[in-house]
């Protein structure tokens, strides 16, 4: 079989060491095919641990195993990225180079070849150019779109290699429908590699209950309708709501019994969304006195437990005086009391006036 002259491209969504046993990484060659032509054809790169002979292949003859160097390699840490709405998005890229051989270094210039980057999102089936980049020819690229920032730059500069070099990406505040798939590109010259990244957009709800406290009024009456505001999370998909009573006769905690509905959705202008969840509960007893009702809520954004908010169920005639109220009986009286005491004060000096004046008379 006639050797073949080839260069390996390889693009990895993130480093991780290499486990026991082989792992495959789908990738490409580009063969040399003379008279300056060159051909790009799949491959898959097989992986295995130490030292040794290669692995036998029945399904392979002998003569198509090939030895291959990797060139470029573009790889990332962060092949997915959770960024709260809001925040600053950095997604990071690294790219590594060397050159085939050591006559072929020494043949060009001295120095990290010249070298491009791309940066696009596709999302929802679009797709556009978000920040292209090549040192040296700033001014002629078109200009970032939405802030972004690419710090586009070989880390070394070694005369013959090899180099490493930094296409990391910024993005400022980032915005629901910055979201999706974000494809980035190392073009040097007769090569190229390419990695995905996924960025997701988060931001949790925030719970609220009302009314609070709950008063149950005499028996006969509607039961009062609960309201639990979730407001301002994103995304809106994977919401639940679940309604619990804490506290009962028995210091029981069950799922609260009555009639449940949700809201429609409402959209804010930076991309959260909120709706309401109801609950109209079923008629109680003077033992219910002091439970708790609590709307807890699960979201991918927040932990497993959840978040919520409860409100103390009283009923009516029941209730004692509180704490707050001693405070303020405190105060009225106090109040009252001085006010007792400034009008007698400015009666008994009327009167000592007034008795002043008719001695001077007489």
């Amino acid at each position: 079989m006639k050797p073949l002259s080839l260069l390996l491209s390889v693009a990895l969504g993130l480093v991780t060491a290499v486990s026991a046993g082989p792992a495959v990484i789908e990738c490409w060659m580009v063969e040399d095919a003379g008279g300056g032509r060159l051909t790009k054809k799949p491959a898959a790169l097989l992986l295995r641990q130490g030292p040794g002979r290669l692995p036998p292949r029945p399904d392979l003859e002998p003569e198509l195993y090939l030895k291959v160097r990797a060139v470029l390699t573009v790889l990332t840490h962060t092949p997915t990225s959770r960024i709260r709405l809001g925040q600053d998005a950095l997604l990071d890229l690294k790219f590594a180079y060397t050159p085939p051989t050591s006559e072929a270094a020494t043949s060009l210039a001295p120095g990290p070849p010249p070298f491009g980057l791309e940066w696009r999102r596709q999302h929802l089936g679009k797709g556009h150019l978000l920040l292209a980049a090549t040192p040296g020819l700033s001014e002629q690229m078109p200009p970032a779109q939405e802030g972004a920032v690419a710090f586009a730059a070989w880390d070394d500069d070694e005369p013959w290699g090899p180099w490493t070099g930094n296409g990391t990406l910024w993005l400022p505040a980032v915005q629901p429908f910055q979201e999706g798939t974000y494809l980035a590109t190392v073009h040097l010259p007769y090569l190229q590699g390419q990695v995905a990244l996924e960025l997701a957009v988060q931001k949790p709800p925030k719970v609220s209950l009302t009314p609070a406290p709950l008063v149950w009024a005499t028996r006969g009456e509607a039961p009062p309708q609960l309201q639990c505001l979730v407001s301002h999370f994103y995304p809106s998909e994977g919401l639940e709501v679940e309604w619990e009573l804490r506290g009962g006769p028995e210091g029981s905690f069950q799922k609260a019994e009555g009639q449940k509905w949700l809201s429609a959705l409402l959209h804010h202008s930076d991309g959260t969304v909120s709706l309401s969840a109801h609950l109209k509960p079923v008629p109680i007893t003077a033992e219910h006195h002091g439970s708790r009702y609590a709307c807890r809520v699960h979201h991918p954004t927040l932990p497993a437990l959840g978040r919520s908010a409860e409100v103390t169920l009283e009923v009516a005639g029941l209730s004692g005086p509180t704490l707050e109220d001693g405070v303020g009986l405190f105060l009225s009286a106090f109040l009252l009391l001085g006010l007792i005491k400034a009008l007698g004060w400015a009666a008994a000096y009327m009167c000592t006036s007034k008795d002043s004046k008719e001695k001077k008379a007489q």
